[in-house]
């Protein structure tokens, strides 16, 4: 169990770590606009590791909801982008289950494309 001073330290380092900056949408933040995101959710398995932890808005800590960050970004190429860029320091199974549903996802959009008439 993390006591309420150590949390506290957990979530000023990783603001540090990440530079105050959502490392989904890019954009740096005041601390109070920010959390700390779990990229694979707790409920999912994700444990309370460094690793694990990343630094979000407010906003796109509720886009992401209780999604691991590779189903919230497997859509969105700009998001992704800042994410592979900014997350250096996440786990490389989360920074490879990022770049895996990217690459899916283009190739789905691409079969239905041609599809298409």
């Amino acid at each position: 169990m993390t006591t309420g001073g150590a949390k506290a330290e957990r979530r000023r380092r990783i603001f540090e770590r990440d530079g105050y900056r959502c490392v989904y949408c890019g954009r740096p933040y005041e601390e109070s606009q920010l959390s700390v995101d779990h990229v694979e959710p707790r409920q999912r398995g994700g444990d309370h590791s460094d690793g694990n932890l990343v630094t979000a808005c407010l906003t796109c800590n509720r886009g992401k909801a209780g999604r691991p960050a590779w189903a919230y970004l497997e859509s969105d190429a700009m998001a992704r982008e800042n994410f592979l860029r900014s997350a250096r320091w996440v786990w490389p199974r989360h920074r490879r289950a990022v770049i895996e549903a990217a690459r899916s996802a283009s190739e789905r959009a691409a079969a239905e494309r041609a599809r298409a008439p």
